[in-house]
C-alpha cells in the first residue's frame, strides 16, 4: 500500500502555488489613491485597477478639470495634438535600454479644442533595442 503522505503534501503545495498565483494579477477597485501611488518611475497598483476605471467611470465627455481631479498630472502631455499619455506599465525601457524586448503599456485620453475627452484608448507597445 501507497504511503498517503507524499499525496498530500503535493496537493497542498499544489494549492498554495495556485493561490499565489492568483493574486498576482487580482483585479482591484479604482481610487485616486491607488492610482496616484508611486515614485514617479513605476506605478505599481495602475494596471490592477485600469479595468475598474474603464468599465466604471466614464472618460470621454470629461473636461481637463474633472480628469486632472481624477486621475491627476499625466506623465506625458501633448499640447499640439491635445493628448494626455498616463503611464501604466514601463518595464524598463527609459531605464534599463539592455532589456530586450521591452513592453509598455499607457492610457491614452485625447481632447477637443475646447479641453474635452473624446477618445480613450489602452496602447501598448513592445521595443527591441540593438
Amino acid at each position: 500500500m501507497m504511503p498517503k503522505r507524499p499525496i498530500y503534501l503535493f496537493a497542498i503545495v499544489a494549492l498554495v502555488v495556485a493561490i499565489v498565483a492568483g493574486c498576482g494579477k487580482r483585479k482591484r477597485e479604482f481610487t485616486r489613491e491607488a492610482w496616484s501611488f508611486g515614485d514617479g518611475l513605476v506605478y505599481p497598483n495602475r494596471e490592477v485597477i485600469l479595468d475598474d476605471l474603464l468599465e466604471k467611470h466614464k472618460l470621454v465627455g470629461l473636461n481637463h478639470y474633472k480628469v486632472m481631479q481624477l486621475l491627476g498630472t499625466p506623465q506625458d502631455k501633448d499640447t499640439v495634438k491635445f493628448r494626455y499619455s498616463y503611464q501604466i506599465v514601463n518595464d524598463g525601457v527609459d531605464y534599463n535600454p539592455k532589456k530586450n524586448p521591452v513592453y509598455r503599456k499607457d492610457l491614452v485620453l485625447y481632447f477637443s479644442n475646447d479641453s474635452v475627452v473624446t477618445k480613450k484608448e489602452v496602447i501598448e507597445k513592445n521595443k527591441k533595442f540593438k
